[in-house]
């Protein structure tokens, strides 16, 4: 995940902040401490001395930094969120036999368009596979309630999209919900804050098999127990200016998955 500064600054730009968000990233623009923080939350331990340790601990207890986002990591806090993985249809296709600076334009392209969409509806992201994001979508990054994380989930699969619909970029979107504990790798040389459990390896399987142009989630789990009767995508406006069908098809048995069935939701030409 990016680090500390990165996320309430790119939460600040594209979403909100809260007042107690305010307050942290203000101390962590002035204060000394400033440099430590920002490169222990995604690349040093925080215990690299007894001087930085003394600092962590004043400003986790008495500033009340820790427990507004690295508490989630540091004690492995259980959340139940929504994620997301979007990347390209058939990137490794279409860029097959480009030298590398067609790629970076390609890719600069996608990137500069794609990250404020999920910035803008709240969304963190996990992490960048080239063409492949994983983003997450409810707390400590989006403080909402079940089921308004999943809807504003929803709301930027839909936009990404309508983004790239008919580009050189058609994206999938495999969506899914469920418990992650949010996790920092032990030790002092690699000091990465991640997400671990089975709704991660669920979410890799799942883009395996997902349908480009669409919006592809497990039958029978518990993102789709939600219901689509009160889904927030733009056709519960206007029923007659449908923009996204429901459609379920069969799928064998994925490793490491319990389900037995994929639905997704696609979406029609665009003009």
């Amino acid at each position: 995940m990016p680090n500390l500064n990165q996320i309430y600054s790119l939460k600040e730009n594209f979403y909100q902040l809260t007042a107690k968000d305010k307050q942290v990233k203000e101390y962590i623009e002035k204060s000394e401490a400033r440099d430590t923080i920002q490169k222990s939350f995604n690349s040093r331990s925080f215990l690299e001395s007894r001087e930085e340790t003394r600092l962590i601990s004043f400003l986790t207890e008495s500033l009340s930094v820790k427990p507004g986002l690295i508490k989630y990591f540091e004690e492995a806090k259980e959340e139940d969120v929504c994620l997301l993985f979007i990347d390209i249809t058939s990137f490794s296709k279409t860029i097959c036999g480009w030298p590398n600076s067609e790629i970076k334009v390609y890719l600069d392209d996608y990137y500069n368009r794609i990250i404020p969409i999920i910035y803008n509806n709240g969304g963190e992201i996990e992490k960048l596979l080239g063409d492949g994001i994983i983003c997450v979508f409810g707390k400590p990054f989006l403080n909402l309630n079940s089921p308004d994380y999943v809807y504003k989930a929803e709301e930027c699969a839909e936009e990404v999209i309508k983004e790239f619909h008919g580009t050189d970029k058609n994206v999938k979107v495999a969506i899914h919900k469920g418990e992650i504990n949010y996790y920092k790798v032990p030790g002092e040389h690699y000091g990465e804050y991640t997400m671990i459990g089975q709704p991660i390896t669920e979410l890799y399987r799942l883009e395996s098999v997902s349908m480009p142009n669409s919006i592809n989630f497990y039958d029978d789990s518990t993102y789709d127990e939600l219901g689509w009767s009160f889904s927030r995508f733009s056709n519960k406006i206007d029923l007659e200016k449908t923009k996204v069908s429901c459609r379920k098809i069969p799928i064998n048995p994925l490793q490491g998955v319990n389900f037995s069935k994929l639905g997704y939701l696609q979406f029609p030409n665009y003009k």
